[in-house]
């Protein structure tokens, strides 16, 4: 802005006129940042993998039912190692086969005598066919699932509701001067005339605002809550596509017929924060060993007040990590921000990407790990939290982090071969995640 101003000042000064001059409109042009272009590609990519499939009748959609599976290259016998592969052929309600891809599915390998489970790779042909790729990694009778989580359609209607608003969460931020105290709207955007606080995060200027109260600074903000907002951006038909009875329904079933112990020096130590999201702290004097649990900034979801004045914003957090081989560094966002825009995550991981290089550079032995998100609950509103947005969100974080040297605990992966359909496995799942990240470090 102030460039353009500067610009028309001189213009006048010199009564150059802006045609005489056709190089003035390339000036005034702001160019796009690094972190815009690669936001602008990644849309990009997954607009690609989700193109439009309007809904027009319950016949014409995916179903489970008339789909059929065939065994490519049947073997009489096969052995531990060999690949299993399954072609799918969808099918409408009518029996006719689709014509394009873009179904959301899901395959499972397991052996509950075993207690072994295995995710299987599905690979879309965009013609209403697909390929379904298990690995056998153990001897003896396995089980086969695929299940169609949603059809097409309904994928397509998911992935434009995702992105035409921001006001599916509503936030309240709790500013607090002596023994006042007033709540006012916040948000990660805000349609308001009325005078903002604008906090701005990291390097790369992330904002979340809040309407100003009368008589009190901006820094007078403490504490922010949320609440979910009855707003739906699904037609009354798109909503049927989400009917429990249609979500995660089976299309095929039964085809054929590392311990962690317990760190007892570890001690609590208490910070004597509040609430549940306070952050937490583990020291053992003896070995000089530090373990610290922080959540992360805005979008954070829960009905519970939760303070800002320690916001856990992760570049900055590894700003703030001067690291040596001796430090290692998890990270896991995910959940929280299905809700919104598909750019506000991506945003986010290109900024923690940027810190996790800054902090590289100076201290190449540091350990990094991220976590990608796990599974959740199938009928749990799908629109908001389902798991449809939590799959594009751990395509879009292996394509962002795929070429950087951090680990990986693949817990989108784990949490499908476990069959854990909750957004808090049990601790035997858990259990499994950190032995992994044990094998990182150790």
């Amino acid at each position: 802005l102030w460039s353009v101003v500067n610009l028309s000042i001189s213009l006048h000064h010199w009564n150059i006129s802006k045609e005489s001059c056709p190089e003035i409109s390339t000036i005034l042009v702001k160019s796009p940042t690094e972190t815009e272009l690669r936001i602008k590609e990644i849309l990009q990519n997954i607009h690609q993998l989700i193109p439009p499939r309007p809904y027009t009748h319950v016949n014409s959609t995916t179903s489970a039912k008339h789909s059929t599976v065939t065994i490519l290259n049947p073997k009489d016998t096969y052995c531990r190692g060999d690949q299993l592969d399954i072609l799918l052929e969808a099918r409408d309600h009518l029996g006719h086969r689709k014509e394009y891809g873009g179904d959301f599915l899901r395959a499972r390998m397991s052996s509950p005598a075993l207690k072994a489970g295995a995710s299987g790779k599905v690979t879309d042909f965009n013609n209403g066919t697909y390929l379904v790729s298990f690995t056998l990694f153990w001897e003896g009778q396995v089980s086969l699932s695929l299940l169609l989580i949603h059809p097409s359609e309904g994928v397509s209607a998911l992935w434009r509701a995702r992105n035409q608003g921001y006001d599916k969460i509503i936030f309240k931020g709790k500013f607090v001067n002596g023994t006042s105290q007033v709540f006012t709207e916040c948000g990660l955007t805000l349609n308001s005339s009325s005078e903002l606080c604008t906090y701005l995060y990291g390097r790369d200027q992330e904002a979340f605002y809040c309407m100003k109260p009368q008589n009190m600074p901006c820094e007078a903000l403490t504490h922010v809550t949320t609440m979910n907002q009855e707003i739906s951006y699904l037609s009354v038909k798109e909503k049927s596509l989400f009917h429990k009875s249609k979500v995660g329904a089976e299309i095929m079933k039964d085809l054929e017929h590392i311990d962690v112990f317990q760190c007892k020096t570890l001690k609590f130590f208490d910070l004597h924060g509040t609430g549940p999201f306070k952050k937490h702290l583990l020291l053992d004097a003896e070995r000089h060993t530090q373990i610290q649990w922080k959540k992360h900034s805005y979008p954070f979801i829960t009905s519970h007040l939760y303070s800002v004045t320690e916001e856990g914003y992760i570049p900055q957090e590894i700003d703030q990590i001067s690291g040596d081989k001796n430090t290692a560094i998890v990270i896991t966002f995910g959940q929280h921000f299905r809700p919104f825009p598909i750019d506000v995550f991506i945003r986010r991981a290109i900024s923690v990407r940027k810190a996790i290089e800054r902090l590289f550079l100076r201290s190449p032995d540091t350990k990094v790990i991220i976590k990608t998100e796990n599974i959740r609950e199938m009928h749990i509103e799908t629109e908001r939290f389902g798991d449809f947005h939590g799959y594009i969100q751990y395509l879009t974080l292996n394509d962002i982090f795929k070429d950087l040297n951090v680990g990986v605990i693949d817990a989108w992966d784990m949490t499908i071969a476990y069959g854990i359909n909750n957004v808090h496995p049990p601790n035997n799942v858990i259990e499994k995640q950190i032995n992994m990240f044990l094998n990182y470090i150790c």
